[in-house]
């Protein structure tokens, strides 16, 4: 029964990934095109298609990034973990959930096309990976990869999309699920802090707000999941335990009723026609509620990365 629900979760946690990275190139045409074809997105999909029968698991860093528009941003070093912290981490718990917070910084320096960071945090990721012993999630290939496709802003993105998805299958190949817990975490709550430090007076506030309003039912899964291994592991049952405040804003948030609406979006030379749903019922964050989130988040995460 424990491993066909982690299975399930791990289909849950993973579509979104996919999600996210086949919805990077239609980014108001921001990015050049990278080394990387279709092929190599095909070949991740295919394997999804081979377990989506029997699989779960949680949101990735993509898809809680992909979704600000960093034209209108600007990129902020210092949000990011420092490499040098790696040294701080000594136990399972703080190296996994560490290694979940770093592949996300991975991600947020891709998406703004900061090589030179991208590099660094691919190798701390590399790094860290070894050290909880998920083996071959980054290789060498992957690595040299990265390198090759430097100048391409797409191309890291999915890069750094890939390393995540590695160690995801990885950890189901070799049920670990309480590993999947604790990196989803981290990656959840580092994605948490770069999006309530984004909220400023711009034009994507009321988008962001809504985005991380969204996140609700993210995070109401990777509990779900979490509370399953409660048991079995004191460190998923710490990372609960740590969650838990975030988790109490969620529950008070307002779900508001909608409308939903499918409309069909016109085919272009190089996208198919489309349906696109909108509407239905979501939740609302409201200011105060945002400001409770942001204190919280930012409690935690800087928590987390001190150990």
């Amino acid at each position: 029964m424990q491993c066909k629900l982690f299975k399930f979760c791990f289909l849950v946690l993973i579509i979104p990934v996919i999600l996210a990275g086949g919805c990077k190139s239609d980014q108001k045409g921001k990015r050049a095109p990278g080394l990387l074809d279709d092929s190599e997105t095909a070949e991740i999909v295919d394997r999804i298609e081979t377990i989506k029968q029997v699989y779960h698991l949680s949101p990735s860093p993509a898809e809680m990034l992909d979704v600000i528009d960093v034209a209108e941003l600007s990129f902020d070093v210092g949000l990011l973990n420092p490499v040098s912290n790696i040294d701080n981490y000594l136990d399972t718990k703080s190296k996994t959930i560490g290694l979940g917070i770093y592949i996300t910084d991975l991600a947020y320096a891709a998406l703004f096309g900061r090589h030179e960071e991208t590099l660094d945090y691919l190798d701390v990721v590399h790094s860290m990976a070894e050290q909880i012993r998920v083996t071959g999630a980054i290789n060498d290939e992957l690595i040299e990869k990265a390198r090759t496709n430097v100048e391409y802003l797409d191309s890291l993105f999915n890069i750094s999309n890939e390393a995540f998805i590695n160690m995801l299958f990885f950890c189901e190949r070799n049920d670990r699920p309480n590993t999947v817990i604790m990196l989803s975490a981290g990656a959840f709550i580092e994605s948490l802090y770069l999006a309530v430090n984004m909220v400023g007076d711009g034009d994507q506030t009321d988008y962001i707000m809504q985005h991380l309003a969204d996140q609700k039912y993210a995070l109401d899964n990777l509990m779900v999941f979490a509370e399953s291994m409660r048991e079995q592991d004191p460190n998923v049952a710490a990372v609960i335990e740590d969650m838990n405040p975030i988790k109490e804003i969620y529950d008070g948030i307002n779900i508001v009723a909608g409308t939903t609406t499918v409309d069909t979006e016109q085919a272009t030379d190089d996208q198919p026609k489309k349906l696109v749903i909108g509407g239905g019922s979501k939740p609302i964050l409201s200011k105060k509620e945002f400001e409770k989130l942001k204190k919280t988040t930012i409690e935690l995460r800087n928590k987390l990365v001190t150990n």
